[in-house]
């Protein structure tokens, strides 16, 4: 029957330390086998980062809606052309044309 210290020798150096083999099953462990893992810390942090690209985005639109309905309400020329060019409002005395492209 073999010795317990036969079975130590043959194990590699790394695994006869028990704090480097703990330590090693630890990182196992939340690395890989924990509810929170790597793979999910690395998605979350993804998902994250588009999340926010999505909120400055939309940031930007909005300050660019709030910039133009100021401008709308305070400006009668921009309103004129507005209205000329959303919803083909026309004046008396003039004919309006409408080119759409096909789409092919």
């Amino acid at each position: 029957m073999p010795h317990i210290w036969d079975m130590k020798k043959r194990l590699p150096k790394f695994m006869r330390n028990k704090y480097a083999l703990a330590t090693g099953i630890f990182i196992l462990w939340v690395c890989f086998f924990n509810d929170i893992d790597l793979f999910y810390i690395i998605k979350s942090r993804r998902e994250v980062s588009s999340l926010r690209d999505e909120v400055a985005k939309i940031k930007d639109d909005n300050a660019k809606a709030t910039e133009a309905l100021f401008d709308l309400s305070h400006n009668k020329s921009s309103l004129e052309k507005f209205a000329r060019e959303n919803y083909y409002m026309k004046r008396d005395n003039e004919e309006v044309f409408v080119f759409k492209e096909r789409s092919e």
